[in-house]
């Protein structure tokens, strides 16, 4: 929670995801869709001074203008993994006034360190994918638009509904994977 915190999200109680948004494990494909199935990127060099700052504003921006939420409504989705509930479903978020994703956010659950963001979040219905990640000299933020369009989800989504990623025990990722692709 302190993590959380300090990316400046706060958790929604009492949402429940509706049946059908892509899996979070199918979303960490997001970084390989190509321009042209509408993904939209902003890229930044570990070398420029205003690091934190530009990065911010490039997931802002790009977060408020994609549709991942809105300045009256800033709720989204995060991997529940991200949030350490342990499930492979999604948790919803607010973004608080004060508030530092790359920063202390990149530190702790949406990265690795301080301006090394790795995350993907959801809009609540599903249609808007946020997500950030770490290159060897550069951070790069995209928004990818209709993830239900996208060829290389949806690869990704058919061999996930065969079942070998399935842990015993567990919620089958499968089963999600093939409900999101029928719904598309």
């Amino acid at each position: 929670m302190e993590s959380l915190a300090a990316a400046g999200l706060l958790i929604v109680e009492g949402w429940s995801e509706p049946p059908g948004l892509v899996p979070p494990l199918v979303t960490g494909q997001a970084p390989s869709c190509p321009p042209w199935e509408g993904r939209v990127e902003a890229v930044l060099d570990f070398d420029d001074p205003r690091l934190q700052e530009r990065a911010n504003e490039d997931w802002y921006r790009l977060s408020v203008q994609g549709g991942l939420f809105s300045e009256s409504d800033r709720r989204f989705l995060l991997p529940g993994s991200l949030v350490g509930d342990g499930s492979r479903q999604w948790v919803c978020v607010e973004l608080q006034s004060d508030w530092n994703v790359m920063g202390e956010g990149a530190r702790g659950l949406l990265g690795s360190a301080h301006c090394r963001p790795e995350f993907r979040m959801l809009s609540l219905d599903g249609s808007v994918l946020v997500f950030a990640t770490t290159w060897q000299h550069a951070l790069s933020t995209s928004v990818l638009t209709a993830p239900h369009r996208s060829q290389v989800l949806r690869r990704f989504a058919e061999w996930v509904a065969l079942g070998a990623l399935d842990e015993p025990g567990a919620l089958p990722v499968s089963v999600a994977a093939r409900r999101w692709l029928d719904g598309c």
